[in-house]
């Protein structure tokens, strides 16, 4: 094929057409210039994809695809493809309102030369398609047609010859678990080349997977293929997804001839008539990409995340602990070290050395950094909730007097720290305070509902306790000397909100996080249930199953029923705290399932199978 194609890696800004649309004109304006044939853009390049239920906005849709307009008209001697929301005014979508369709337009010449609608339509994970859109899937069905003959390519005329053009949307390439393979459809229809314009987050390892697809769906038929996906971020309320793009350009035999770079915008020149010539070699998968990827991706997406609600200045508490450690180094990363205020907050519990890490990381970073105990304000609260009382007023003379436990003690100077101080520095500031919870803690709700768990945002709690030890070694092997002392390392995690988190007395968290990060994981990934994880166990393959280290299980437990009880006691740590995820503050997004509207829960209490029951009451026999 004698085609040149732009293919324009852009960041777009959710929610605001005319900011994306002046983007795109500017860019088809050079790829005239440049002589290009074919300018790409990505899926919902006009308004952004995850918007939310703004898809219920009559308004903002028609105003989306007004913008149709503008682009149509700068197609005059070039063909543009992008992804817009298109509308069927005549029609009622399913949800009850204006049918509307994520669609790939394409114009040439000042007018409209093919519309594709997206056929596969995901419903897992962010993704909700189905509520608000109508698929080619549906369509296809109430014309009375095969989905066979109505998924046919483009028809177009270029430099004198005419060119069928296989158009996609994002999920028609990713069919595995579908009925239906668009991009087969395409190619047995005589697809010349295919194009797939996405919108599609970056979560782990997984371009990896989509070279391996585009591999697979080339085997039968190689011809070119055009994968142009978006920069930037985008949320559905409660979790924050990155996009880091990875434009790419495949060989007919599937093999990759050229990358954009991860979050950067980049256009992408691809002349067919040269495709089979180039190769460029992918990434191998190790630890270390996976750290390099994670770090750049939770930087990107803290700097753009304060850019969208427009604030410059962070507060952050900086206990000395590897959590707070992480976060104050991320953000000083992200915003700069002069925008970064990093509070440390002792009580009578904090010990010297966790005090002092807290500073040396401080003057490493540069940052600005102060100290306000709490001490004298928790002694005041513990006195005056001592000295309540409730008294029923129903002449029975009956009172109620407060006892303190230890948690309530504990917790008491959380909220201290998080809404009495962070809260009030960041308002003094004109500032956001940061969240600096880890998964591990979200997952067992080892937190303070209103005292850690608040902020505006919470950058590491989509990573486990070892990831986050594991992230911090990566980050001291980048530079000249290490930003984290060797003590982070060797203390234990803790809280230090009692005498019994004493870490000089080697005392710390409730948590073996070798294992129970990997238990966790199970749970939440993979959604797997204690009935799974007392199969493993019972089978002998738990180490296996979980990834972790063999002899780990037998050494942390004395006997079946001490497993049990540990399986059970974590079950229900994990299923009880819905309560206190839901009120946490938006996550960044970097594995395979985060807490937030990507898994979505439901506050249902703790259920145990019958045949876990079953399979719980032979084990304990075994112990008598």
């Amino acid at each position: 094929m004698d085609v040149r194609i732009a293919a324009c890696q852009i960041e777009i800004s959710p929610g605001h057409p005319d900011v994306n649309t002046e983007k795109m004109l500017s860019l088809i304006k050079q790829a005239k210039a440049d002589k290009q044939d074919i300018v790409i853009f990505p899926e919902m390049a006009v308004p952004g994809y995850l918007i939310g239920d703004e898809w219920e906005n009559r308004a903002f849709v028609l105003d989306c695809y007004r913008y149709n307009e503008q682009i149509v008209a700068s197609s005059d001697g070039i063909t543009v493809v992008w992804g817009n929301v298109d509308i069927d005014k005549e029609a009622v979508g399913e949800d009850g309102r204006l049918r509307k369709f994520n669609t790939a337009f394409v114009a040439r010449n000042g007018k409209i030369a093919g519309r594709f609608h997206k056929t596969l339509h995901p419903n897992y994970r962010e993704f909700d398609d189905d509520r608000h859109f109508y698929s080619a899937r549906k369509l296809s069905g109430e014309k009375d047609m095969d989905i066979e003959d109505f998924l046919q390519p483009l028809q177009i005329d270029i430099n004198g010859r005419e060119r069928r053009i296989g158009v996609s949307l994002c999920e028609d390439m990713w069919s595995d678990d579908y009925t239906i393979d668009p991009i087969e459809t395409l190619l047995n229809n005589g697809a010349e080349c295919i194009i797939n314009i996405s919108c599609s987050p970056w979560t782990w390892r997984k371009n990896d997977k989509r070279h391996r697809v585009v591999k697979d769906r080339l085997k039968d038929h190689p011809v070119p293929y055009i994968y142009v996906n978006n920069i930037g971020i985008q949320n559905n309320g409660k979790n924050l997804f990155l996009f880091e793009g990875n434009t790419t350009v495949y060989n007919p035999d599937g093999s990759v001839q050229n990358i954009a770079g991860d979050y950067e915008e980049e256009v992408l020149h691809v002349d067919l008539q040269n495709n089979g010539g180039k190769k460029q070699e992918k990434k191998t998968l190790s630890n270390h990409r996976d750290n390099e990827e994670l770090l750049k991706g939770l930087t990107y997406g803290i700097r753009k995340f304060f850019d969208l609600i427009h604030a410059s200045k962070a507060v952050i508490g900086m206990s000395g602990g590897v959590d707070s450690s992480l976060s104050a180094y991320l953000l000083c990363r992200a915003l700069g070290p002069g925008q970064v205020y990093a509070v440390n907050m002792p009580s009578e519990f904090n010990s010297e050395l966790t005090r002092g890490l807290a500073r040396q990381l401080a003057e490493t970073l540069q940052l600005n950094y102060g100290v306000v105990p709490i001490q004298e304000a928790f002694e005041f609260t513990l006195k005056q909730l001592g000295n309540t009382a409730f008294e029923r007023l129903d002449g029975s003379g009956r009172r109620t007097e407060l006892e303190l436990s230890p948690v309530v003690r504990e917790n008491i100077q959380a909220r201290d720290r998080g809404s009495r101080v962070l809260a009030g520095i960041a308002a003094a500031l004109n500032a956001v305070f940061v969240n600096n919870g880890n998964k591990s803690e979200t997952a067992t709700g080892y937190a303070t509902l209103y005292g850690d768990i608040n902020g505006a945002l919470a950058p590491i709690a989509d990573l486990y306790k070892t990831e986050v030890y594991e992230l911090c070694r990566y980050i001291n092997s980048l530079e000249d000397k290490n930003i984290f002392s060797d003590q982070l390392f060797e203390i234990p995690a803790s809280a230090e909100l009692s005498d019994e988190q004493n870490i000089e007395e080697g005392e710390g968290d409730p948590f073996v996080y070798p294992y129970h990060d990997r238990l966790l994981r199970a749970f939440i990934e993979f959604r797997r249930d204690p009935e799974d994880i007392l199969q493993w166990y019972i089978d002998g393959s738990l180490e296996e199953m979980l990834e972790i280290e063999v002899g780990l299980v037998s050494r942390l437990f004395g006997g079946h029923r001490d497993f049990i009880k540990d399986l059970e006691h974590t079950w229900r740590l994990y299923k009880i705290n819905f309560f206190k995820r839901i009120q946490a503050p938006p996550i960044i997004v970097v594995s395979k399932r985060a807490f937030g509207f990507d898994l979505r829960e439901s506050q249902m209490g703790i259920h145990f199978t019958r045949k876990y029951r079953e399979m719980k009451k032979e084990l304990l026999k075994q112990d008598h």
